[in-house]
């Protein structure tokens, strides 16, 4: 018999969250929300609607973002030796009805992380706001990258399952505290070689309030995301393993660097003398640059080619 645990952060969503939680509650054996100092008392909210010795309510004497709320909430959860821990959101964005499917993958042992994706049908898509698609867009190609996950459509998706044994594989306490825990999760489950797979929702987005500020954040976002590339590069194709694609990024590097240095050199030297930069120069730096722009493409076909293997599928056929 499976234990299943769900962890919902709660923040500025006190008038939904309490039936939200009502209705994870009857597909989960344990809730854990966490109430990550919210200034309308969202947690408060639950406990006087909802009586449940199901029911665990943390609260947060200051604001941690919503990934320092999981760690609070998958650690306490972790207590109590679930075989899966889900979170769910507490603003109503996902449909509780949705677990049984988000969880069949991991019972029938095709993966250990289960994800929502909200563009598996055009009519989901229509009801989402236009500034949310081109973001998600936007958004989901860069995590691709940064995570090597290229077979999800929707990975910025926080409607999520995973088996307990992937969430102690990983550094938990390393995962960052605000709206980049997703994508640092899955970073961290790519250096595991942690099997996703997605199922198909509907998200809703009626009366949502976001307190994310996309121009503020885009910066911070971006670094972390280059931060954690160059991380999955330096440990899946250099310490880890060293492969064909291995190979093809270490010459795109290599051919990169030259055709840096004769630009440069170029521009500073002949640019000084205020004469033309030789045919030789100029074909050299086109010529490496190209090198590089073709091993560098070689390199991100390998790497998306490249689907993760279940590495616990014979712990998962033994344990099932």
């Amino acid at each position: 018999m499976f234990k299943i645990i769900a962890v919902m952060p709660c923040y500025k969503s006190s008038r939904i969250a309490p039936s939200v939680a009502e209705d994870v509650l009857r597909y989960v054996d344990r809730l854990v929300c966490v109430d990550d100092c919210c200034p309308e008392n969202t947690g408060k909210s639950i406990e006087m609607f909802l009586k449940s010795d199901q029911l665990d309510l943390i609260y947060h004497d200051r604001n941690q973002g919503i990934g320092g709320a999981m760690k609070t909430g998958i650690n306490h959860a972790l207590k109590f030796n679930p075989e899966i821990i889900i979170k769910i959101d507490s603003d109503g964005q996902m449909n509780p009805n949705l677990i049984p499917k988000l969880l069949e993958p991991i019972f029938n042992g095709s993966s250990e992380f289960t994800k929502g994706n909200r563009f598996t049908n055009p009519k989901f898509i229509k009801k989402m706001p236009l500034i949310r698609i081109l973001g998600n867009i936007g958004l989901g190609f860069i995590t691709k990258l940064s995570t090597g996950y290229w077979e999800l459509f929707d990975p910025t998706n926080g409607f999520l399952a995973l088996r307990s044994n992937v969430l102690r594989d990983i550094s938990l306490e390393k995962i960052d505290n605000g709206y980049f825990f997703e994508t640092d999760l899955l970073f961290r489950c790519a250096l595991c070689n942690v099997l996703i797979s997605e199922i198909p929702m509907q998200a809703s987005y009626e009366g949502e309030q976001s307190s994310l500020n996309p121009c503020k954040e885009f910066f911070n976002f971006f670094y972390k995301h280059a931060k954690i590339f160059l991380k999955r590069l330096t440990y899946q194709y250099f310490l880890m393993d060293f492969n064909p694609g291995s190979l093809s990024l270490f010459l795109a590097i290599l051919f990169g660097f030259v055709a840096f240095f004769v630009g440069l050199n170029s521009f500073l030297f002949y640019g000084k003398l205020n004469i033309e930069t030789p045919i030789g120069t100029q074909i050299l730096f086109l010529a490496t640059s190209l090198i590089c722009n073709q091993l560098f493409i070689g390199f991100i076909y390998y790497d998306a080619s490249q689907k993760p293997l279940l590495r616990s599928f014979k712990y998962l056929k033994n344990n099932l």
